[in-house]
């Protein structure tokens, strides 16, 4: 704290000035980037501050923060379905809800066989994440790998189409649109991170290949779990506003969606800022392909939410 009462954030010639909301680099290229006419600094935008990594303990570390903190209320999440299933055979939000969204006995037994495939899934996602020893040793290293292949072959055979089916047929009555584009566009993030995760394991085009599919893995499970914000607001919502679940679960996909902004998402999909913080810079193109988007890639990111409306549609008719 300096004698005036403003914090700051300063290491290695950089600084943060949280009072002023801006950059100082001594004399770097940061600096030119933010001219600063008449001595006032500009301010900066949060994504720069990410990008650049100025603010250096959460630079890298919030999707790994969020995938630590999401364990409980997906473990809470997968109790919750669980027993309701056990008792009543139905899913904890469809009996909440009073079937409010079902369309039929097979839709239901499609709701059942996504629940537990899911629940499935998060479970091996934990050994292959939590479980940092059997990565480390030799003589348990086959439970990690093991672990992951299931995963990997529970995700793509039994979570991503069951899931497509659920969007595609479940009733929606209030802005079906923009909920299934949310929707599909979780399920179809949660596979490109977990189909690139799996390509660089296989190919290890460098010493770095390993870390790199852990990173993508941790994407991919934090990407799949990107419902749990929106199940504990509709949770909320429908304890207070009983008797609306069409509005109310519109709005919890439609608000919590907002973190697809914050976080860079919306735009630049599995390039957002979030994702890069964790994967690195230097290891995207080894990630993705290429070390920076082309405008064609950047276009098809900022474009894919119109294409998922026809996607639905399609997908619809074809289910119906």
């Amino acid at each position: 704290m300096d004698e005036d009462g403003r914090y700051r954030y300063t290491g290695d010639g950089d600084g943060f000035d949280l009072a002023t909301n801006a950059l100082s680099d001594g004399g770097s290229s940061a600096q030119s980037a933010l001219p600063q006419p008449g001595g006032v600094p500009r301010p900066v935008p949060v994504e720069l501050l990410f990008a650049t990594g100025r603010i250096q303990k959460r630079t890298g570390a919030e999707l790994e923060y969020f995938l630590r903190v999401f364990w409980v209320p997906a473990a809470a999440f997968a109790a919750a379905e669980m027993l309701t299933f056990l008792v009543r055979r139905a899913s904890f939000f469809v009996v909440l809800t009073d079937n409010a969204f079902e369309v039929g006995p097979t839709y239901s037994k499609v709701v059942e066989v996504h629940v537990w495939a899911s629940i499935a899934m998060w479970s091996l996602a934990a050994v292959q994440i939590l479980g940092e020893q059997l990565r480390r040793r030799r003589d348990l290293a086959w439970i990690h790998r093991l672990a992951g292949q299931a995963m990997l072959l529970l995700f793509f055979s039994v979570v991503l189409p069951t899931s497509l089916y659920l969007s595609a047929l479940q009733r929606i009555d209030v802005l079906a649109p923009a909920v299934a584009a949310v929707l599909l566009d979780t399920a179809f993030c949660t596979a490109f991170f977990l189909y690139r995760g799996w390509r660089v394991a296989r190919l290890r085009a460098s010493s770095k290949s390993l870390a790199v599919h852990g990173k993508l893995m941790q994407c991919g499970t934090m990407m799949s779990m990107a419902i749990l914000p929106q199940r504990f607001l509709q949770l909320y919502l429908t304890m207070q506003l009983k008797g609306h679940h069409q509005v109310n679960y519109s709005a919890s996909i439609l608000v919590t969606s907002i973190l697809f902004f914050v976080f860079g998402h919306f735009q630049k999909g599995p390039r957002g800022f979030i994702w890069m913080n964790c994967i690195g810079s230097d290891n995207a193109e080894e990630a993705f392909g290429s070390r920076h988007a082309s405008p064609l890639e950047q276009w098809s990111w900022k474009l894919r939410w119109l294409a998922y409306v026809p996607v639905y549609y399609a997908m619809r008719f074809a289910l119906e």
